[in-house]
């Protein structure tokens, strides 16, 4: 380097600033767009990121496409056309395997033209109507159609974050960015061997049958290990037992208002409230037979199972204090969490993305509260959905994609019109819909995108693409290959999105090192960032279906790993082919 440093000063401040907002990133124990926004305001201190451009992020193309799908998901979620699909799908009378094909291929083309987070929403219930009614695990699709929506993604500019922001560091560096279906080069390739893979390994990985019953009945919603809060009444069996034999896990007890050191407790008493972790079907069980008082619901209520999205204005909210809740009297009766960590009462619980809350309320009252807090309820019950289904906002956003996809038209632009004329018909409310947008996630991505452009301008991607040069060969197939895998092997840790913005500009360095063009090394980002399936806090979508699923960790890389090993050799070998 010109007998020069290695790095410069501003290059190195750089490349600490951002490991260490990766290592903050993945320890989680500070909120994202917390950490983000104070890499950007350490960034504008250290004059990495000019002042002017601090906020430029608001106003990217990227982070306004994003808003856009959003609103419109929102927008189709409402009206009712997928939670109809269930009786079709299984009116086809396939067999499992079938089935799983059949829920991930539309989970897979739904996430094609939206974020994959919007098609799993869209997925969920109708693959609870499938699993109902055919007999299946609920375990058995919840991880594929997972899976499959972050396959659908990478086939198009808008299937995921991270694809609108490499198209995005295209056209800075070349003055033309991706066109909407560039991606599906390697998408489809990797989108279709991954599928053919789930279908293939799920029935030897995942349970399959419901509930093994001699005869065929719809199993209910999978059991899950949940925490509640009861009163022990006169005459339970419970009244007298030894905490050491109970057939559940006591994580407290409180008498006559006191919370009770539990060493202390010999035998339990007639009116003692516990805090306990147990199986949701014993719950029930305990609930019908009288050994604990959950209390009573309300007199028209019905039960239903709401799981925490990663939009959901109660993330980080105790029980306690949703309001949405409590002032429609509904109850929440247990909770099954992501985290074990179990402090206070059950009032103090905390929630997070993936969470799952067992409510009771009436039916009016439990959808209008569910529209508020953005959680997603996993019945497709008519109780909670009686209005028919509108095909009309779709027609609008099909149009919008089309505008996208086959004319010279941006597409912040086209999903702007898409935007503006579900407003004008009056099934958008602007207002409301942007005050429950998943502002976290999205502060987040517009306050990373000014660190990933000054990776670009100070010179740094470069320098950090020619020591990767030195230390590999210098022909097309590896040096493509190692930006997929490093992609791979970085984003379990960190969000999709962020990886993208922080390997975007190293690998456009890498390619004009190597005097290649910059299209394939980006798509194989694009591609390493989306097939995220080793974890279950990788991505949002694995989060929200471990605990729907009752999922173990060993669970995704079991499933995952030959997932991601099928989907990404194949990828890599389109892009050599098609481009190279």
């Amino acid at each position: 380097m010109d007998g020069g440093p290695l790095l410069a000063l501003e290059q190195l401040l750089l490349v600490v600033l951002l490991c260490g907002m990766l290592v903050v990133f993945l320890v989680d124990r500070f909120r994202m767009e917390v950490v983000a926004l104070t890499g950007l305001a350490l960034g504008v201190l250290f004059g990495l990121v000019g002042p002017a451009d601090a906020f430029a992020g608001f106003a990217n193309p990227a982070f306004i496409t994003v808003v856009e799908i959003l609103l419109v998901v929102k927008v189709l979620s409402r009206s009712g056309l997928l939670e109809r699909l269930s009786a079709r799908i299984v009116a086809l009378r396939l067999g499992p395997t079938g089935l799983l094909a059949t829920l991930c291929a539309l989970t897979a083309a739904l996430s094609v033209v939206m974020n994959n987070i919007g098609a799993l929403a869209l997925m969920i219930p109708v693959a609870f109507g499938v699993c109902r009614a055919s007999d299946l695990n609920p375990k058995f699709v919840l991880m594929p159609i997972a899976f499959a929506s972050l396959l659908g993604g990478v086939c198009s500019i808008v299937g995921t974050p991270a694809n609108l922001i490499v198209s995005q560091q295209l056209a800075l560096a070349t003055g033309t960015g991706f066109s909407f279906f560039s991606y599906a080069v390697a998408g489809l390739p990797a989108a279709l061997a991954g599928i053919a893979v789930l279908c293939l390994l799920a029935p030897r990985i995942l349970p399959v049958t419901g509930g093994g019953a001699a005869t065929p009945a719809p199993p209910s919603l999978p059991s899950r290990s949940v925490v509640a809060e009861g009163v022990v009444p006169a005459g339970s069996p419970l009244v007298g037992a030894s905490p050491a034999g109970l057939p559940f896990e006591l994580h407290a007890v409180t008498r006559a208002g006191k919370r009770q050191f539990l060493p202390r407790v010999a035998v339990l008493e007639a009116g003692d409230r516990l805090l306990i972790g147990i199986d949701h079907s014993r719950l029930a069980r305990l609930r019908a037979d009288g050994a604990l008082d959950l209390g009573a619901g309300p007199p028209d209520g019905i039960s239903l199972q709401a799981v925490v999205m990663p939009e959901s204005t109660v993330v980080g909210s105790r029980i306690a204090t949703i309001e949405a809740l409590a002032a429609r009297g509904i109850v929440t009766r247990a909770a099954s969490l992501q985290s074990p960590r179990i402090e206070g009462g059950f009032a103090d619980l905390q929630l997070s993305i993936g969470d799952v809350l067992y409510l009771e309320g009436e039916p009016d009252l439990l959808r209008e509260a569910l529209e508020e807090t953005e959680m997603l309820a996993l019945e497709a019950a008519e109780s909670v959905r009686t209005d028919p289904p509108d095909w009309r906002p779709l027609c609008v956003f099909l149009g919008g994609v089309a505008l996208a996809a086959f004319a010279p038209v941006a597409p912040q632009i086209a999903f702007g019109l898409v935007v503006l004329a579900l407003a004008l018909a009056g099934w958008l409310n602007l207002r409301d819909g942007l005050a429950n947008l998943p502002w976290p996630v999205l502060i987040m991505l517009a306050a990373m995108i000014p660190l990933g452009e000054a990776v670009e301008t100070t010179g740094t991607a470069r320098l950090l693409a020619d020591l990767l040069l030195s230390a590999l060969p210098s022909t097309d197939l590896p040096l493509i290959a190692s930006v997929l895998l490093l992609a791979v092997l970085v984003t379990p840790f960190v969000n999709n999105a962020s990886t993208a913005i922080v390997l975007g500009p190293i690998a456009i360095g890498i390619a004009q090192a190597a005097g290649l063009p910059p299209e394939p090394f980006l798509l194989a980002l694009a591609l390493g960032v989306s097939i995220d399936f080793l974890t279950p806090f990788g991505h949002h979508s694995n989060m929200i279906v471990m605990g729907l699923g009752a999922y173990r960790f060993a669970d995704f890389l079991r499933l995952g790993l030959p997932v991601t090993l099928a989907s990404g050799m194949t990828g890599l070998a389109a892009l050599v082919g098609l481009w190279l």
